[in-house]
C-alpha cells in the first residue's frame, strides 16, 4: 500500500507541473543574424541530421560536389531571416529529405507565430548537370556569385543526372530578395536531371515563385503552391520535364506589387532574351493540374497584377493537359509568334483542359515581344479544337463563372477548410480525359480518368495531399506538433488515441483531438512516475494531430525496453495510455 500511494502522489506532483522542453538547437551554417546575412558556409562532408534535433538554417549553406545532406522525416529546419538562410544544394552534390505522410520534412520561418512574411529566409535550391539552353553552366538566380565563394551553378549534358531525392517536404515563407527580379524561390530546381526524385512538397507563402525550373530535366509529381506572391510554376532555360497531380490557390491580397511584375499560374518561356530561339526548347509536359486564382467571382474585381492563368510566350512548347484552370481575371495567353507556331505544329499542345475566365480576356493573342501574331492563327478555333485543328476536348473557350467548373465554393477557402476536390458530378468528373498527343505511350503518367489534381471519388481524407500538408502555417507553432491534419470538421471532444505499432522499437505515433485552443501537456512517464520525455508542453489550436514518440529521453537517449505511460492533460481533460517498447 505504502508504494502504491508513493507512486500516486509522485504522479500527482508530477502532472501539477508544467515544464517546457525544447529540443536541442544547432545552427546550420555560418551563424544568426546580420552579421552573418549570406555568408556562405561550405559542407565538404557527407552530413545526417536528425530528427530529434531544430536545426537553424543561416546564411548561404552550400552543401558542395560529391557531398551529400540526409535529412530524415519529421525534422524541422527553421530559415534565419537576419541571415537570409538559405540551403544550396551544387552540381554534384545530393540531398536526400525523405519525409513520410505522417512526418513530413519541414522548412520554415525561425520567426513566432504572428510575425512570420514571405521572404523570411532564402528557400530550397538543388543545382543538377542536366542539359539548359544556356551557357554549358549558368549561374542561379539570388545573388550568388556577387560574393566571394558563392557561385552556385548548374547546367551540363547529363539528363539522368542524380541530385538525391526530396519528398514530403513543406517550406513555408522562403524567397529572399537580392535584387528586383532576382529573387530566390521557395524550391528552385537549375538543370536537375531526372534521376531526381522529387514528390509530395508543399511551398506556402513563397515570396516569388513557389517553383521554378531552370532548365534540366526534372520530373515531379503530387505539388501544392499555396499563396505565394508571383508565379506558381515558372519554367525557363529548356526545361523538358514532367508534372503531374500539381495544385496552387492564391491569395487576392497577396500579388506581385513590383513596377514590372505580375502573378501568374503557369508562366513558360524558351528563353529571357531575344531571338528565343535556344535549343533544347522549354518543352515540359503538365496534366492534372488544378490552378485556382484569387477571383471566386467573375463579378469580383481583384488587383491588376494577377494576369493570366497560364502565360505562355517566347518560343515555349510547354503543354497542359487534362487539368482545371480558373479564378483568375485573364485565362491563357499565347503572347508572341514562336509559340504560337509551336501551337500550330502541335508542340504545345492544350487538351482535355477546363478553362474558366474573364469574357474579354479568356483567351488572347499578344504582339509582345513585338513580332505581331501569325495572320490567320484563331486561337479559339485552336483550343476548342476546330478544323483545321487537332480535337482537343477542351471546354471553356468562352466566358463563364467559376461556380460552372463544379469545384465546391470551399476551393477559395485560406485555411484548412479549403477543399479543391471536385463535386462528383462536375465537369472534372464527367468530362473526359486523354493521355494521347505528346503524353501517347509514356507510362510515367498515371492514366486517370477525371480532370485536375484531385480524385472527385474519394472523400477529402483520401486525397494525396492529406495529413502531410498544412494549409494555416501561419497559424501553428511548428515545435509543437509533427503535424496536423487537415479536416474539414475540428473535433468535437478531447481525445488521445490509441498507439500504433504497440508494442514498438524504435518509434509508435498516435493521434489527439483538440476540439479548441488550449494549454496541453503530452508526457511520457515510466512506471515509477517520473517523466521521460515532454512531447507537447503550451498553447495548441484546435485540429487532430500526429504525434510521435521516438523511444528517447528529453536529452534524445534512447529509453530501455519497458513499460510507459503517454498522458494528455489540459484543464478540462486528462487521459492516458500504455505502450510498450521492446527492443
Amino acid at each position: 500500500m505504502n508504494k502504491i500511494f508513493i507512486f500516486l502522489i509522485l504522479m500527482f506532483l508530477i502532472f501539477s507541473i508544467t515544464a517546457y522542453a525544447q529540443k536541442p538547437r544547432v545552427i546550420l551554417g555560418a551563424g544568426i543574424g546580420e552579421a552573418h546575412f549570406k555568408e556562405p558556409y561550405h559542407q565538404n562532408y557527407n552530413r545526417t541530421l536528425s530528427a530529434d534535433t531544430v536545426y537553424i538554417l543561416t546564411g548561404w549553406y552550400f552543401v558542395d560536389s560529391t557531398y551529400q545532406i540526409t535529412i530524415p522525416a519529421g525534422t524541422l529546419i527553421l530559415g534565419d531571416s537576419a541571415s537570409a538562410g538559405t540551403l544550396i544544394i551544387k552540381r554534384g552534390a545530393r540531398i536526400y529529405a525523405e519525409g513520410t505522410p505522417q512526418r513530413p520534412i519541414v522548412f520554415t520561418s525561425k520567426d513566432p507565430v504572428g510575425r512570420r512574411d514571405p521572404g523570411d529566409w532564402g528557400g530550397v535550391i538543388i543545382l543538377g548537370k542536366a542539359p539548359t539552353n544556356q551557357p554549358t553552366t549558368k549561374q542561379v538566380e539570388g545573388g550568388f556569385g556577387t560574393i566571394p565563394n558563392s557561385d552556385a551553378m548548374y547546367g551540363g549534358s547529363d539528363p539522368d543526372d542524380n541530385s538525391g531525392g526530396f519528398r514530403y517536404v513543406r517550406i513555408e515563407f522562403a524567397g529572399s530578395v537580392f535584387s528586383q527580379d532576382n529573387e530566390s524561390n521557395g524550391l528552385t530546381l537549375g538543370g536537375v536531371g531526372r534521376g531526381t526524385q522529387i514528390d509530395h512538397i508543399q511551398v506556402s507563402f513563397g515570396n516569388d515563385d513557389d517553383f521554378e525550373f531552370f532548365g534540366g530535366t526534372v520530373d515531379a509529381k503530387y505539388l501544392v503552391s499555396w499563396r505565394n506572391l508571383d508565379d506558381n510554376f515558372d519554367s525557363d532555360f529548356g526545361w523538358s520535364g514532367r508534372l503531374q497531380f500539381v495544385y496552387a490557390k492564391r491569395d487576392p491580397l497577396i500579388f506581385d506589387a513590383s513596377p514590372a511584375g505580375s502573378s501568374n499560374g503557369f508562366e513558360s518561356d524558351n528563353e529571357g532574351a531575344s531571338p528565343y530561339t535556344a535549343v533544347p526548347r522549354t518543352k515540359a509536359r503538365i496534366s492534372n493540374a488544378t490552378i485556382v486564382g484569387p477571383q471566386s467571382d467573375t463579378s469580383i474585381a481583384v488587383n491588376a497584377k494577377y494576369q493570366f492563368v497560364a502565360l505562355l510566350r517566347r518560343a515555349t512548347e510547354l503543354s497542359i493537359y487534362n487539368s482545371i484552370l480558373m479564378g483568375y481575371p485573364r485565362g491563357i495567353q499565347l503572347r508572341d509568334t514562336l509559340t504560337q507556331r509551336a501551337a500550330i505544329d502541335n508542340r504545345l499542345e492544350i487538351k482535355n483542359t477546363s478553362l474558366q475566365s474573364l469574357v474579354a480576356n479568356l483567351l488572347t493573342l499578344s504582339s509582345s515581344p513585338n513580332t505581331g501574331n501569325i495572320p490567320g492563327f484563331n486561337v479559339k478555333d485552336w483550343f476548342d479544337g476546330v478544323a483545321p485543328y487537332q480535337p482537343t476536348g477542351n471546354i471553356g473557350s468562352t466566358a463563364r463563372n467559376v461556380i460552372d467548373v463544379g469545384l465546391p465554393p470551399e476551393v477559395f477557402n485560406l485555411d484548412r477548410t479549403n477543399n479543391p476536390v471536385p463535386l462528383p458530378n462536375s465537369e472534372a468528373a464527367t468530362a473526359g480525359t486523354l493521355f494521347q498527343g505528346r503524353l501517347a505511350g509514356d507510362s510515367w503518367f498515371d492514366s486517370v480518368w477525371y480532370r485536375g489534381a484531385f480524385d472527385p471519388s474519394l472523400p477529402r481524407s483520401q486525397q494525396w495531399d492529406f495529413g502531410w500538408t498544412n494549409y494555416e502555417p501561419e497559424n501553428y507553432d511548428p515545435e509543437q506538433a509533427t503535424n496536423i491534419l487537415p479536416d474539414n470538421n475540428l473535433p468535437a471532444t478531447f481525445n488521445l488515441g490509441r498507439n500504433y505499432p504497440n508494442p514498438f522499437n524504435p518509434s509508435t505515433q498516435f493521434t489527439i483531438d483538440i476540439p479548441h485552443q488550449v494549454n496541453i501537456q503530452l508526457m511520457v512517464y515510466n512506471v515509477l512516475g517520473q517523466k521521460v520525455k515532454t512531447l507537447i508542453s503550451g498553447e495548441m489550436v484546435a485540429g487532430s494531430y500526429i504525434i510521435e514518440w521516438n523511444g528517447t529521453d528529453d536529452s534524445g537517449i534512447s529509453v530501455p525496453s519497458g513499460i510507459y505511460f503517454i498522458r494528455m492533460t489540459t484543464n478540462e481533460f486528462k487521459s492516458a495510455q500504455k505502450v510498450l517498447l521492446l527492443k
